[in-house]
């Protein structure tokens, strides 16, 4: 058996051992179904490891999406992308420049500026560091790759548990052009479109790509009496490429690409108000809510939570520029091909949001953040009989710099007033915050100014050998040094400075920030793939990943580190990907069982996020992808993915803060840290400090969340697509896709705050459409959440109102109408 790529299609599936015995059976079971030799599956060829190949050669979890798959199903930007792809998930929460990847239930690093991600996203083999930067519209995308499972030795930047790689449809001297133009509810209106110009034949070609997108929000601002103003789309862009092959050895592509997003982002629910007495004291202590009204605000009950409205002081400003250029040369000479990338990446983004989340004139929140970053990329690449391999070298520089300031206004101090009922009088709590003082003047502020220099370089090899005719050796190493220089300035305007408010480190005085965090890791893979047939291949893998350690840039409370470690990953993967050409049927099954030691928890506070290293998480499970041509006309694809995620250790996590309130219930991992860890405290236990050192379960230093879930991540999914196309003349042919993803139950926080439990979900697309082959040309209706499904974001404690519990929202029922025209 030669080395050399074959076609291939890929789908796959992960699970228990049971699982994939059931799966193996059921493969088997595939031969008993009537032959279907004259139906063709969609062959794909994907570059997963840095040259292309067969998926059903690559010994990896792989999804793959070509850019007709993506236009057939209506992806349109990576939150629809999440629906169809087993084991990814992405989030957009305070801000659209916020937002953060999952892949296996391991992602974060949206929020603070000190994290990094976990997962690596590229667009044409160039790494991009902000991952806020992938949301805006997919557009003349040529492909996209899901790898699953630490990425440790090609890939390496950030790629511990996973990478997105997006390829971009490239010139061509065919002339191909296409108009697009989408309306819909909400006043959307979608209009994009790109050509193909070759100035010397076969030789030089450009092309050029042009998109914008406008769309009203979905929930209203009771307060400033706007109604579909929160979540609106206002965004736009361009591409422009050249591809130039003086020879046949040689090509170098050239990429340039602007985009801009300028909305009103983000909305939230309630998911607990606390209009109640808190039933951890006996006396009638209201929470924060019962000041709203009083104060000419709106209180928003829990019972609201769906109603997709909010009341805010002002709305969420949320603003970003992305740019960027490539240069990629290639050059063969024989079995040999010589690689350089070099990428150029810049973001600037500003948001502004009202911090208390209530109409109450209290606090607002800005931020202004800036991100340049170079990289280059030098491989060779040799494909043999026997033997093939990828080597190279990597360079990565970044600076960035942000600001943020917290604002307080006239009901700041009324507002704090009420918290203040809540932190027991003990450590100065009582001395240092008086009741009805001028501790928040309006107009006061504390900021913060970050600046970090990065460096980063990187040695790697990857090599596949075949032992046998059915039996190949696959194995990497990657070498990687890290360097970072951050400095923070924290300061305070107009606050007289050194007080200190328990649970509101937001505001606390803190020392300035100078710190550098060197580092190296070798991270590598080791593969054993074993051809049963020239259709069945069975495959192990053990991979490993790694991320550099931060420091946290937010005021956080004392308790915690200010910096935080370096994250590391393993990986043990299983898996067989099988093909039935005469059933027309493709299925692909792997099982892995993932641990994450010193994971980097990004958690909200109620006043700030704080990240924190957890001892070890652990993630297991699998995922299946079954792509069936059931007959001439009739498309069915399914996938399931299991992912189970748990905190196996972490000692140091954030508490409750709604479940002692409404239920008198004691976070049961409740600590004190009264100065070493020898001296730790566990909440009820009859240890006398608890009395002497004035410490009260209400306040505990931190809690241990031990065995606790990982927030925003279902354990199961599900996803089903029918695709049936019809002909109504010679030259007009129909389709209809109806699509089905179904998320199971999970936790919206990081802490497993009971309150933060959501019931499982299940979303339905439908599209219909006409082809008319004569003129080139597609009419397309289709609907997205078609039930109107009501389901929620990532929760967070309110701030500075303990008991409330807020979520963000997600996107409601939409529909409308594409009309596109190829060339």
């Amino acid at each position: 058996m030669s080395l050399l790529p074959r076609k291939f299609f890929s789908h796959k599936f992960y699970g228990s051992r049971k699982a994939l015995t059931a799966i193996t059976a059921c493969s088997i079971g595939l031969w008993q179904l009537p032959t279907q030799a004259q139906l063709v599956l969609e062959e794909v060829v994907v570059t997963s490891q840095k040259r292309e190949q067969s998926l059903q050669d690559v010994p990896l979890a792989v999804s793959a999406f070509s850019g007709q798959a993506l236009q057939e199903s209506g992806i349109k930007d990576v939150f629809d992308l999440q629906v169809n792809a087993p084991g990814l998930s992405v989030n957009q929460n305070q801000n659209a420049t916020t937002s953060s990847f999952a892949v296996r239930g391991i992602g974060g690093g949206g929020n603070n500026f000190g994290i990094e991600p976990s997962v690596g996203l590229y667009v044409d083999g160039i790494y991009r560091a902000r991952q806020s930067s992938m949301i805006s519209q997919l557009v003349d995308i040529e492909s996209v790759e899901i790898l699953r499972g630490p990425q440790g030795t090609l890939f390496g930047r950030n790629t511990l548990s996973g990478a997105v790689h997006f390829k971009t449809a490239k010139p061509d001297h065919d002339g191909s052009a296409f108009l697009e133009a989408s309306a819909g509810n909400y006043g959307l209106l979608d209009v994009s479109g790109a050509a193909s110009v070759s100035v010397i034949e076969d030789v030089l070609a450009f092309r050029l790509v042009g998109f914008s997108s406008d769309r009203d929000g979905w929930i209203d601002n009771l307060t400033t009496e706007e109604t579909d103003v929160i979540f609106d789309r206002d965004r736009f862009g361009f591409r422009a490429q050249a591809l130039w092959t003086p020879t046949d050895e040689l090509s170098i592509r050239l990429v340039a690409d602007y985009g801009e997003i300028d909305e009103i982002c983000c909305g939230t629910g309630t998911i607990t108000d606390n209009l109640r007495v808190d039933k951890r004291f006996p006396g009638d202590t209201l929470g924060t809510d019962s000041i709203i009204e009083p104060r000419g605000g709106t209180f928003l009950s829990e019972a609201t939570r769906f109603d997709n409205a909010v009341a805010y002081s002002q709305n969420p400003v949320s603003e970003n520029q992305d740019k960027g250029a490539s240069v990629e040369a290639n050059w063969s000479r024989g079995d040999y091909t010589f690689t350089s990338l070099s990428g150029w990446r810049k973001f600037d983004s500003f948001d502004k949001i009202d911090a208390d989340f209530t109409d109450l004139d209290a606090l607002l929140d800005a931020n202004n953040a800036a991100q340049e970053s170079f990289s280059q990329e030098l491989r060779v690449s040799y494909v043999g009989d026997k033997l093939n391999y990828v080597a190279g070298a990597y360079y990565f520089s970044q600076n960035l710099d942000s600001s943020s300031t917290l604002t307080f206004g006239a009901d700041t101090e009324a507002l704090a007033a009420v918290f203040a009922r809540f932190v027991p009088p003990s450590v100065a709590a009582v001395d240092q915050f008086p009741l009805g003082g001028d501790l928040f003047i309006p107009g006061d502020s504390v900021n913060d100014i970050n600046n970090q220099d990065h460096e980063s370089w990187a040695l790697f090899g990857q090599f596949d050998y075949q032992l046998t005719d059915s039996l190949i050796l696959t194995a990497g190493l990657r070498y990687s040094d890290e360097d970072k220089v951050l400095t923070t300035l924290y300061t305070e305007d107009g606050v007289s400075g050194g007080f200190f408010l328990p649970q509101f480190p937001a505001v606390q005085t803190r020392d300035d920030v100078n710190e550098q965090i060197t580092d190296s890791q070798v991270t590598g893979t080791i593969k054993l793939s074993w051809f049963a047939t020239d259709d069945i291949m069975v495959y192990a893998s053990y991979g490993t990943g790694y991320k550099a350690g931060g420091t946290n840039t937010d005021r956080i409370d004392p308790a915690f580190d200010q910096t935080f470690v370096a994250e590391t990953s393993e990986s043990y993967e299983l898996g067989i990907k099988a093909e039935f050409p005469d059933r027309a049927m493709r299925l692909n099954v792997s099982l892995y069982y993932t641990p994450v030691d010193d994971f980097q928890v990004d958690t909200f506070t109620g006043s700030g996020f704080n990240v924190a290293n957890a001892a070890t998480v652990i993630t297991k499970g699998g995922e299946v992808e079954l792509t069936w041509q059931a007959a001439e006309n009739t498309t069915v694809t399914a996938s399931y993915a299991k992912t189970i995620a748990d905190f196996d250790e972490f000692e140091q996590g954030n508490c409750w803060q709604i479940t002692p309130f409404r239920l008198g219930v004691e976070d049961p991992g409740a600590r004190f840290n009264v100065g070493t860890a020898d001296n730790e405290i566990i909440v009820g236990s009859a240890d006398p400090r608890v009395t002497e050192q004035g410490l009260n379960p209400l306040t505990p230093s931190f809690c241990d969340r031990s065995g606790g879930r990982l927030g925003d991540n279902p354990e199961d999914f599900v996803y089903l697509g029918v695709r049936q196309e019809f002909t109504l003349q010679d030259s007009v042919t129909g389709f209809v896709l109806g699509e089905y993803s179904y998320y199971g139950d999970m936790v919206l926080d990081q802490s497993n705050e009971p309150f933060s439990s959501q019931d499982a979900y299940g979303l339905a697309n439908l599209r219909a459409g006409l082809y008319f082959e004569s003129v080139n040309a597609e009419l397309t209706f289709w609907g997205r959440n078609i039930f109107n499904e009501e389901y929620s974001g990532t929760a967070f404690p309110g701030v500075l109102q303990v008991g409330r519990l807020n979520a963000y929202s997600r996107e409601p029922r939409t529909y409308g109408v594409t009309i596109r025209k190829d060339y």
